[in-house]
């Protein structure tokens, strides 16, 4: 994967930030990372997680990266990139297969060919394959098979939760990140990448649903038997909350992303009835006092769309009661004052904040929700520089994306 030696090296291009992290792969634990360098840098160029201005990310990758260099005191020349944006969408395919040996003994060759037949859905030419995840085996009718290879039978199937996205857009990011100077090693759907950081594993394999509040829009994952079963992207993000506080209170963009972080509640029940806060009004010279429930009536209502489009979400997947573990919030806008109250009694369920976990290092500067993606995404470098991703297939990152593109626009060119 993305390595420089013992090196992984994460890239989370966001709408609001672009966030490097350096990590070196622990020699002792297998899959565990101790991080090194982190930078960050302000997005301006992605709009709900599509680039819409490539000179721009182009500029904030190369900042971040300098930062996370320089702290790191490494050189970074290949990355492993989050991806995300309303042009995922995701669906689960069955591949199925005979046994043809004499002695019935199902080989690798046999799990690899069940897992390209698995892949072989109808696609527009417009978009290609991110992951192909495999789900689970059955063989001869027996579910729940993970790993098939050394038993007998005559009938191999598979389960595959296959992400795509669209062709032009992964093709904006790769190229964004070559002109940065960087080789795409792998593309990894957001939501997974921060399970990574912030599922327990008992989570992953009772039912979970993990919801990535980010700038521009919130991941959604649901999480079944250890592996991912359903993903979406809902056009829902903290920005919105920004916005709304901009609209609001008569104020700029900046002055209202201070304020969130500042003051920020879900609920107003959760304003004390005194507690006051202070805003500078747009073209005003002298700061303005209000009372902070005035600031949780206007959030209040963009969080509450936020969680009633989750649950839809949830309703849609057909997984609503198969999720014992509850929601876990991650992400940049998770940290709202009542944020959790709130999202438990819209969803029904258990909900808890999900905090980067498991990493050593200077674990301190990665703890927050905010870096939950970043984290994950050098953790899967790291456990798949260790071997241990061997039941999860890619598509070849966006590197697959951007020649699959390329074979496309030839054979056009060439009218073949």
């Amino acid at each position: 994967m993305a390595k420089n030696g013992d090196i992984v090296v994460g890239l989370d291009i966001g709408t609001t930030k672009i966030c490097t992290l350096i990590a070196e792969v622990s020699p002792d634990t297998p899959g565990r990372v101790d991080i090194l360098g982190v930078g960050l840098a302000p997005s301006t160029g992605l709009r709900r997680g599509v680039v819409v201005d490539i000179d721009q990310t182009v500029r904030a990758i190369l900042e971040s990266v300098d930062r996370a260099q320089r702290m790191a005191g490494a050189d970074v020349h290949s990355v492993i990139v989050g991806i995300t944006g309303e042009h995922i969408a995701s669906l689960n395919s069955r591949g199925v297969i005979a046994i043809t040996h004499p002695d019935r003994e199902v080989t690798q060759e046999d799990v690899d060919r069940v897992l390209d037949n698995s892949r072989v859905i109808v696609l527009p030419p417009d978009r290609d394959i991110v992951h192909a995840i495999p789900r689970g085996f059955a063989l001869d009718g027996q579910n729940g098979i993970r790993s098939p290879v050394g038993m007998s039978g005559t009938r191999l199937e598979v389960e595959t939760h296959i992400v795509t996205g669209a062709t032009s857009f992964l093709r904006n990011v790769a190229t964004c990140v070559e002109r940065a100077n960087l080789q795409v090693e792998d593309t990894v759907l957001e939501p997974i990448a921060t399970g990574e950081s912030v599922l327990m594993h008992a989570e992953r394999d009772l039912g979970v649903v993990l919801v990535d509040i980010g700038g521009g829009t919130s991941d959604l994952a649901i999480f079944r038997g250890g592996d991912i079963c359903y993903s979406a992207v809902i056009p829902v993000g903290g920005n919105y909350v920004s916005r709304d506080i901009s609209a609001g209170l008569r104020t700029t963009q900046e002055e209202a992303e201070r304020i969130k972080l500042a003051h920020g509640l879900a609920t107003v029940r959760s304003a004390p009835a005194d507690a006051v806060f202070t805003f500078t009004h747009l073209g005003a010279s002298e700061p303005t006092v209000a009372p902070l429930t005035h600031l949780a009536d206007i959030i209040e209502p963009r969080v509450t769309e936020l969680f009633q489009l989750v649950k839809q979400e949830v309703n849609r997947s057909n997984y609503g009661t198969h999720l014992p573990a509850g929601l876990v919030i991650s992400g940049g806008g998770a940290m709202l004052t009542g944020l959790v109250g709130l999202a438990s009694e819209i969803v029904e369920m258990p909900v808890r904040i999900g905090f980067p976990s498991g990493v050593g290092g200077l674990s301190e500067s990665v703890s927050a929700p905010s870096f939950a993606t970043a984290v994950g995404l050098v953790q899967w470098g790291a456990r798949a520089h260790a071997g241990l991703l061997t039941r999860r297939e890619t598509s070849g990152g966006l590197f697959g994306a951007v020649t699959a593109w390329m074979r496309r626009v030839f054979r056009e060119v060439l009218g073949q």
